[in-house]
């Protein structure tokens, strides 16, 4: 695996398994609803800052590793995440680059000469902020709803993506639109979970969080 596909992957990989929470939701009837209302929210949201709790489960050694750390989006393009615990780690991606800053080490990347790296930070991009209108055709989409979220699951279609990861599961909250939990399923036993809370929307004034230098 390349440098820029394990980066986008530590980005992309909140505790309850959610394969025991979905079996309580009911198949969405009307899908379109939905992105009509995801779309809609969208238009409107221009920035999002939250705390954010990871968990991370690696079969081969049967325990799951907690971090916790700081998320941050601006419209459009721009992801900032901050991990603090157990280590410091920061991810920005703006547009066309990303960077990684570990160890005291700056690392600076670019993504728009490979097609599989634009489609996972297209697919990164969508989950993290639920702007479904993101997802390419390379992807099969199916919804689920209760009283509280909707869910929606992501499996890749294309062969190249599913080297890296299984399938994504989405919690969305129906009070704000906004994600509250993403499982990204590395295999059939490996997974990576995102909690997000204390959100607060439109909030950032400038990008400086975002710069890239």
């Amino acid at each position: 695996m390349n440098t820029i596909a394990k980066a986008l992957l530590w980005a992309s990989f909140i505790l309850l398994p959610a394969c025991v929470y979905a079996q309580e939701m009911k198949v969405l009837p009307n899908p379109g609803e939905l992105e009509s209302r995801l779309a809609h929210e969208a238009q409107t949201l221009q920035s999002i800052e939250s705390d954010f709790t990871q968990v991370k489960y690696v079969d081969v050694f049967a325990e799951k590793v907690t971090s916790k750390g700081k998320f941050y989006y601006q419209r459009s393009n721009k992801i900032r995440m901050e991990y603090f615990r157990p280590m410091d780690y920061l991810i920005v991606i703006n547009g066309s680059q990303l960077k990684i800053v570990s160890d005291g080490k700056t690392n600076i990347m670019g993504l728009s000469s490979n097609q599989l790296m634009n489609q996972m930070q297209d697919m990164f991009t969508a989950c993290m902020v639920g702007d479904l209108s993101r997802m390419s055709a390379g992807y099969r989409l199916t919804y689920f709803e209760d009283n509280r979220y909707y869910l929606v699951k992501i499996k890749p279609l294309n062969k190249a993506v599913l080297a890296y990861i299984a399938g994504m599961e989405i919690y969305i909250d129906k009070k704000d639109m906004s994600v509250y939990k993403l499982r990204l399923n590395e295999t059939g036993t490996d997974y990576t979970e995102y909690e997000f809370y204390n959100k607060r929307f439109n909030s950032l004034k400038d990008g400086e969080k975002f710069a890239i230098r």
